[in-house]
């Protein structure tokens, strides 16, 4: 019998350790293209329409978790005004509270497309891929707010209802029922 080298057993179980422990790939790598790899949403929220080298944070691709605060139909597509929350790997992987942050951390985009209402159902998880734009109006509650804004190119929700990702089993059973989650893109013109 032919046994493999215990050297090559343990690079093995480690490449599935490390690929096991690496974040999904929620959206098509031509959408990943151009995402900024550093971007600071306190910055941008506080700053609106400039950064702290001066250029406008307008037309920057970037990459936001959040929380659904509350989504509204117009002519373009679907405003939807979310708590933006840090996107995390483990204990699972997405947006995730943080307890510790303090301030607002608002903001609104357009996804120029058509999602399931279930997945806007407030307090679902989301990660978005879009293009950051000039502050807009928005009517929170009834509540006219000036909100930074984004144009998505693509979201990817969880229907958690406000529960935390991690909170679902992989495994169901036991009258548990798993997390669905879904990818939307809006087809380029």
């Amino acid at each position: 019998m032919n046994l493999m080298p215990l050297s090559t057993l343990m690079a093995l179980i480690l490449c599935a350790e490390l690929s096991g422990c690496a974040a999904k790939t929620l959206f098509p790598p031509e959408v990943m293209e151009k995402v900024s790899p550093i971007f600071h949403f306190e910055a941008w929220r506080d700053a609106g329409p400039s950064n702290e080298s001066g250029k406008s944070d307008a037309g920057i691709k970037v990459q936001l978790g959040g929380r659904i605060v509350q989504t509204t139909m117009d002519g373009k597509g679907i405003v939807i005004v979310a708590e933006q929350l840090p996107i995390v790997n483990h204990p699972a992987y997405g947006p995730t509270e943080d307890n510790k942050r303090t301030g607002d951390h608002e903001f609104a985009f357009l996804y120029p497309g058509e999602l399931e209402a279930l997945d806007l159902m407030k307090g679902n998880r989301f990660i978005i891929v879009g293009t950051t734009t000039s502050r807009r109006p928005v009517l929170v509650n009834g509540i006219p707010k000036t909100e930074p804004f984004l144009i998505a190119d693509c979201i990817h929700v969880w229907q958690t209802g406000g529960a935390e990702i991690a909170e679902f089993k992989e495994d169901v059973g036991g009258g548990l029922s798993p997390l669905q989650e879904k990818t939307y893109c809006v087809a380029k013109k």
